[in-house]
């Protein structure tokens, strides 16, 4: 029998010496000295060193926070995370913003300002000449966690975060309070529906530190955690926290090594899978159009099914059967931070005093428990089990649900009693073969590169008739994402068209368009409306 090649079979699969190494690297997760910074702005930049997790960690992340991977090699398909976080300091007019406090590097600054900070490091800020408080001084400490993960076009530093101080925070600082701040990047499927931009973030109330990182963690990718009103630090400590090369000041160009490895991990890179190739980060960006969820079907009376929010449905006829197909995908880069703001309040004080003298008059007392030991041992049986099967329907007591059987999606319904089951028409696939998907929907955005909150954009859906025989009684339905408003008035066709709006589950709108008519073989249309991004 000839000798199998050196690696690892598995179901089919050769697990090579050049995978092996690479899952050794990835759980290794070795140290390497980072690189200088080339001009911030301009993208991510090519090779960008990757970092490991050296010991002592000082303030570890809690449990399901994304972990610090190395920086992929080229051909990994993955996009470099910036080498630096672009963070703009909000505070009350007047107040002085200071880099390396309390040692030779210290620089000062007007807030607001926009300084680069390497991930990985705990960095100590100054915050003075603080208004109605002459003479005061904060100190707070920003833990950068992780850093931007900049598409084509996408400069990291004017996407700074934001590291928000309110007066009421000053205030509340100056009282003994500690306030903890967790920043993170949105994710666009669990974005809040309401429009916000850099300048202006949204703050929500987290009951502790632990339970503001913990949300943070869950809602997008944690890249910041802030606290102020702690004590105020000690010369040492500050000279401990200035580390040379790792804070970019507003106005340079470059920056150097950081003369000490990073110490505390933090996200660069979702592990990438040998078997499944690499899961790109995704909360720059979000998504629109497309089939995403539960799939697309018509079910009984012809309505129309598994519309989710950024789907794309689009129905006809044809030879008399009701038909249902989809869009491609276009997306749209908007970064946007939230914060997780929780507050520790004081609630005494704890003086110790010391005792002048004791006399004792007594001897030792005591008391014994001679009973024995009481136990309780259940031995009720187990109130259910766990079967191997999956569900098979769900049935409700109006309408109809949709469920997965062993095959293929079905329909049941009851009224009053009586079941009601219809088959479901399954989303066509869009190949190029006529007769297997005889309406080509295509769906574009003007947006040629990231946009800011705020900013309208138009969306255009084009449909053709690629089949051989007509179709007719086609209805566009676009359900938006929650990122998105519907600008009143904006949707425009090319045919006569029945326009309706209804708010979908996410906080924004399906816009609907039904276009009566036949449209024959080589015959298309047009529709198109503004969004405003969110």
């Amino acid at each position: 029998m000839p000798t199998p090649p050196v690696g690892i079979l598995f179901k089919g699969f050769a697990m090579t010496v050049g995978v092996l190494t690479l899952l050794g690297s990835l759980a290794a997760g070795g140290p390497t000295a980072p690189g200088p910074v080339p001009v911030p702005g301009m993208g991510p930049p090519a090779g960008v060193a990757g970092v490991g997790m050296p010991g002592g960690m000082a303030h570890p992340l809690p449990a399901g926070a994304p972990v610090m991977m190395p920086t992929p090699q080229p051909g990994m398909g993955l996009p470099v995370p910036a080498p630096v976080l672009a963070a703009r300091v909000l505070a009350p007019k007047g107040v002085r913003v200071t880099i390396y406090p309390g040692s030779p590097l210290a620089r000062m600054y007007d807030a607001p300002a926009v300084i680069g900070f390497r991930p990985g490091y705990v960095y100590r800020l100054e915050l003075a000449n603080l208004p109605y408080h002459p003479g005061k001084v904060l100190y707070p400490e920003v833990e950068v966690r992780g850093t931007l993960v900049p598409r084509a076009g996408m400069k990291y530093m004017d996407w700074p975060t934001p590291l928000l101080f309110t007066q009421a925070d000053i205030e509340r600082a100056l009282t003994g309070s500690v306030i903890t701040k967790a920043v993170y990047l949105e994710d666009p499927e669990k974005a809040i529906p309401a429009e916000f931009g850099l300048a202006a973030p949204v703050e929500l109330t987290a009951g502790s530190e632990e339970e503001a990182i913990k949300e943070a963690v869950a809602n997008g990718r944690l890249v910041a955690v802030v606290r102020l009103g702690n004590k105020v630090p000690d010369p040492n400590w500050l000279l401990a926290t200035a580390v040379d090369g790792t804070i970019l000041p507003p106005g340079e160009k470059f920056l150097r090594a950081p003369v000490v490895p990073p110490t505390i991990p933090y996200y660069a890179c979702p592990l990438y899978d040998p078997l499944l190739g690499p899961k790109g980060p995704k909360e720059e960006c979000f998504v629109d159009g497309g089939d995403r969820g539960d799939p697309l079907g018509i079910g009984p009376h012809g309505r129309l099914g598994g519309l989710n929010p950024t789907d794309v449905g689009v129905e006809y006829t044809m030879a008399g059967r009701r038909r249902v197909t989809t869009s491609n995908v276009v997306c749209l880069c908007v970064p946007r931070f939230v914060i997780q703001r929780a507050e520790l309040v004081p609630g005494g004080f704890n003086v110790p005093i010391i005792l002048a003298g004791t006399v004792g008059a007594s001897g030792l007392q005591g008391i014994r428990d001679r009973h024995a030991a009481m136990a309780e041992v259940g031995a009720e049986r187990p109130a259910g089990f766990a079967a191997r099967q999956r569900p098979k329907a769900y049935i409700g007591r109006l309408g109809s649900a949709f469920f997965l059987g062993a095959s293929r999606p079905s329909v049941v319904g009851q009224i009053e009693g009586v079941a009601v089951t219809g088959a479901v028409v399954e989303p066509e696939v869009l190949t190029a073969y006529p007769s297997a998907c005889p309406l080509t929907v295509t769906k574009s955005v003007d947006a040629p590169g990231p946009v800011e909150s705020g900013a309208e954009v138009t969306f255009t859906i084009r449909y053709v008739n690629t089949g051989n025989k007509p179709i007719s009684d086609v209805v566009v339905s676009d359900s938006l994402s929650g990122r998105l408003e519907y600008v009143p008035g904006s949707a425009q066709t090319d045919r006569a068209a029945n326009l309706s709006v209804a708010a979908n589950e996410v906080g924004s709108v399906v816009v609907r368009w039904d276009l009566p008519g036949v449209i024959l073989p080589g015959q298309g249309g047009t529709v198109k409306f503004r969004a405003k991004v969110r």
